[in-house]
């Protein structure tokens, strides 16, 4: 498909933290640079179809477009991440992709991302522009802060930001688990992500002892955190949609150590 990216401004600022509203301009830059090369044409072909997935296996370049953008000034596209084994898959379901065709063994289906990472923490600065993603976590006051959704959502949307209801992770961690392989908590809201954030935030600071407010103090307190993903899953006006993929995503990670969601999803949740 021809034609320039264009970020949508009403859903960018309707699903980045505040800090990054102001970096809309600087991401959609380096996006429309990025996709003029060869992976980028292929990508952005698929980022705008809904639905639209890219088929990997291990070795494979995940498809992300992940820009980096720091507190002094320096903005630039990291390398994107190869698949290896026991990349933990995330995806919300064979019936929301557009293609037919089964998965395959030790194949991923993985729809295109946009994600942006905001790096205020001078010792993650200086981390950052090696490329160095194994920095002691005592050495980090600051953990980055990063975005992420489906690219679809942000540059061929379709209805309206207000009006939708959003699955959504939040994943953190250190060290090697950068950006999402960390502890993480899958939720849905039919209100901003970022309200539902700010009440688990000061539920954290009260001494809530659910187990997503207990992990995330006492890794902050412990510095074992270099960074705090909020990856935005799916949009939907579909409630029951809604309630059936976060049913599916904390069912499908149930035995996995690092889920902090401590009952089902979805309806069976409430049952």
């Amino acid at each position: 498909m021809a034609g320039p990216v264009w970020i949508d401004r009403a859903w960018w600022e309707h699903l980045t933290p505040s800090p990054m509203h102001k970096l809309r301009g600087e991401v959609e830059r380096h996006l429309r640079h990025w996709c003029e090369t060869e992976y980028g044409k292929f990508w952005l072909n698929s980022a705008r179809e809904p639905g639209g997935v890219i088929r990997i296996k291990a070795g494979d370049a995940i498809p992300d477009f992940h820009m980096v953008a720091m507190r002094d000034g320096l903005k630039f596209v990291a390398p994107q991440e190869r698949m290896r084994e026991g990349h933990r898959d995330v995806s919300i379901g064979a019936r929301e992709y557009r293609s037919a065709k089964p998965r395959q063994a030790g194949e991923l289906m993985l729809s295109p991302v946009i994600r942006l990472d905001l790096v205020t923490d001078p010792a993650l600065m200086a981390a950052a522009r090696k490329f160095d993603i194994n920095l002691p976590s005592a050495h980090v006051t600051e953990p980055s802060i990063l975005f992420s959704a489906p690219a679809q959502i942000l540059i061929a949307p379709k209805g309206w930001p207000k009006k939708s209801f959003v699955l959504y992770q939040h994943i953190f961690g250190e060290g090697g688990s950068y950006p999402v392989d960390g502890y993480f908590y899958v939720g849905i809201t039919t209100r901003s992500w970022k309200t539902r954030w700010a009440e688990h935030r000061r539920a954290m600071r009260k001494g809530s002892n659910l187990l997503f407010h207990r992990k995330l103090r006492e890794e902050l307190e412990a510095k074992r955190v270099t960074y705090i993903h909020h990856k935005v899953m799916a949009v939907t006006t579909d409630v029951e949609a809604l309630y059936e993929a976060e049913e599916a995503l904390v069912r499908g990670h149930w035995e996995d150590t690092r889920r902090l969601n401590m009952i089902p999803g979805g309806r069976a949740g409430y049952r």
